[in-house]
């Protein structure tokens, strides 16, 4: 497809819709780079809202096969008039707020990797899904605000590290593979955006990684209180033995949520749920 993404979305009558946070990627070379950290990971591919295809028509350059994912019946129409005939790409018309994940990854592959450029409201609602599905993928690779890059590659101790960091960066290796200016969208966002790169690692089962969300999201709903005191006043513990599960984890009682590292919280967590057996 020779065409720019102007001239493609123009052809086919298509403007922005800005309920649903569309801001379609202009510059062919960046799409070509993306598709390349996306198919460094795998060649299945499941694209979540895959717009006017400037990501898909990389992708299908080198995948196997590539599923896409797109709620808006215009885009969807021109996806399958631009790309229907090639062998192993599949659109799904459907809504990533009501996905079924289990056909959606089905249509993709065996283990697919996940990439798209994904709305603002519903990075989080995504994030979360890919660390669900982590051993049924081969990664995911997603454009998203830069904001929100940084605080999933965040490190303890600075103001960006929350939920995130600690929830993903227990069960992703995660990279932070470019930025990107809102200049190459149209329409302009407000905000910058970057481009994140998730692999599995390690063997976390669904029950620990539940456990492990439960626990820091109540320790970083209030995060300027030290973690002695969280744990007396969210885990109903006496002052004697929050700080005695604190050091047994490893965890200086007197810090605070945004210093305590992954590892840590993972050792939390695991105490816990044996005070609670127990």
């Amino acid at each position: 497809m020779s065409r720019s993404q102007q001239e493609l979305l123009r052809q086919y009558g298509i403007r922005p819709v800005k309920r649903r946070g569309q801001n379609f990627l202009l510059d062919g070379n960046l799409a070509r780079a993306i598709a390349g950290d996306v198919l460094a990971l795998g060649d299945e591919v499941l694209e979540l809202g895959a717009g006017g295809g400037a990501l898909t028509v990389h992708l299908l350059a080198g995948a196997r096969r590539v599923a896409c994912v797109e709620v808006d019946r215009e885009l969807y129409a021109m996806l399958q008039s631009e790309f229907g005939d090639q062998p192993g790409f599949r659109a799904l018309l459907a809504d990533l707020t009501h996905l079924d994940w289990d056909e959606a990854l089905k249509a993709a592959g065996s283990r697919p990797v996940i990439a798209g450029n994904l709305p603002y409201v519903l990075t989080s609602l995504v994030l979360f899904a890919a660390a669900d599905l982590r051993g049924r993928i081969a990664g995911a690779v997603f454009m998203i605000q830069k904001e929100v890059a940084e605080r999933l590659t965040a490190t303890p101790g600075g103001r960006d590290y929350g939920v995130l960091a600690v929830l993903l960066g227990s069960v992703f290796d995660i990279r932070l593979v470019r930025t990107v200016p809102a200049t190459v969208f149209w329409p302009r966002p407000q905000v910058q955006s970057a481009v994140v790169s998730l692999t599995p690692s390690g063997d976390m089962s669904a029950d620990e990684f539940a456990n492990l969300r439960e626990v820091v999201k109540k320790i970083f709903g209030q995060r300027r209180k030290k973690v002695a005191s969280q744990l007396r006043t969210q885990f109903d513990l006496e002052p004697a033995a929050a700080e005695a599960l604190a050091r047994a984890a490893g965890i200086d009682p007197e810090l605070r949520p945004e210093q305590i590292d992954p590892d840590g919280y993972r050792r939390l967590a695991r105490l816990l749920v044996r005070k609670d057996e127990g």
